[in-house]
């Protein structure tokens, strides 16, 4: 929410100046707080699923003191800092619970906006200037709250797609694991270590979730691998090794190429995965930073998972194997940034590996 908060604060040029003129002129509204409340309650009991639940006195009052709290401490005042992101997520998912559909609610603000500018207009009717800049100030941050608490309303919609995104993308990745004798787990395991490790580095919290939906489809090109290559429980010729070595490009054909940016990262991951930090790595040879974040990402978790996984053909390593392989090939495999941040963060990593433990593989 920091993230729309800001988008927000950028969109309507709420800065300083805006906050100012919001504390400046507090002592306007201040006293007409209950009759503001009283409308806008009014509006949103017309609504018939609304009514029900507001037609307990006590009730309505709760919530009148939530909403007058909220608007005192913070709105009206300018104070807007986690508290106020806090509170407005807690209002908005409180109406969207009861049933309050989001036009009443949305029109509800726009009545009470115009009960606003007439009292302003009252107050300050003979300083234009002051008036203007006044409701000015109070048109910004009222759209902004209006449209953080109401975006409750689309983030369960959101979370709904993003579930089935990830289910949907888990079974095509499956569809390739079980081809070679991966465990189901492991794409969990991995798409949550990358996860990690991007808020690790810093990066904002929608990153963060494409990463996890798009990483389990890093090797979805293995479907493409024949069977004598990908099951081969012996080294690989060269021929039958170069053969391998498509299935990046041919996971980068699978995923379309879709202007949406989780589908982007997903063929990102898809295509990179393999490449390495000193350039030679596949399919392409990229180097260094040319790699994209995802694909580095997605590099150091799929190996540290694999390595401390079973396997048909191979006993896990220790940990302190695989931490050493990964210092090992820091600045020539992986990016070595990135290993320092894995390593420095490693009991998150392990907490992740415990608790999508596989059952055991017979050898």
């Amino acid at each position: 929410m920091d993230y729309e908060f800001a988008q927000w604060q950028t969109y309507l040029s709420i800065d300083a100046d805006t906050i100012t003129t919001l504390q400046q002129h507090y002592w306007v509204i201040e006293q007409h707080i209950d009759p503001l409340i009283d409308q806008l309650y009014d509006t949103l009991t017309t609504f018939s699923g609304t009514a029900s639940f507001y037609a307990d006195p006590a009730s309505m009052q709760r919530a009148k003191q939530h909403q007058k709290r909220y608007w005192r401490e913070f709105v009206f005042k300018g104070n807007f800092g986690r508290s106020y992101l806090d509170a407005s997520k807690r209002i908005g998912k409180t109406h969207h619970k009861i049933g309050v559909n989001m036009r009443f609610y949305s029109g509800a603000y726009s009545i009470m906006m115009i009960n606003l500018g007439r009292i302003v207009r009252h107050a300050l009717g003979d300083d234009a200037d002051a008036e203007f800049k006044y409701l000015a100030a109070l048109n910004k941050v009222i759209f902004m709250d209006m449209g953080l608490t109401t975006s409750v309303y689309y983030d369960s919609v959101s979370a709904d797609l993003e579930s089935l995104a990830m289910q949907l993308n888990i079974a095509l990745a499956r569809a390739g694991e079980f081809r070679d004798n991966e465990t189901g787990k492991h794409i969990h395991r991995m798409s949550r270590m990358c996860c990690e490790l991007a808020k690790c580095l810093g990066k904002d919290s929608n990153w963060c979730n494409m990463i996890l939906i798009a990483s389990p489809l890093h090797d979805v090109g293995k479907i493409g691998v024949p069977d004598n290559v990908l099951l081969k429980p012996g080294k690989l010729s060269e021929q039958e090794w170069s053969c391998m070595k498509q299935h990046p490009q041919i996971g980068g054909e699978i995923v379309p190429d879709n202007d949406t940016e989780v589908i982007q990262m997903a063929r990102r991951i898809a295509l990179t995965h393999h490449e390495r930090w000193d350039g030679t790595g596949y399919p392409v040879g990229l180097a260094a930073e040319e790699i994209p974040l995802e694909g580095r990402i997605a590099a150091i978790c799929d190996v540290f998972d694999a390595l401390l996984s079973n396997r048909p053909y191979k006993k896990p390593w220790s940990v302190e194997d695989v931490v050493a392989y990964l210092q090992a090939n820091r600045g020539s495999q992986f990016d070595p940034q990135l290993v320092d941040v894995f390593i420095a963060n490693l009991s998150s990593m392990l907490a992740i590996q415990q608790e999508f433990t596989d059952e055991l593989v017979s050898a």
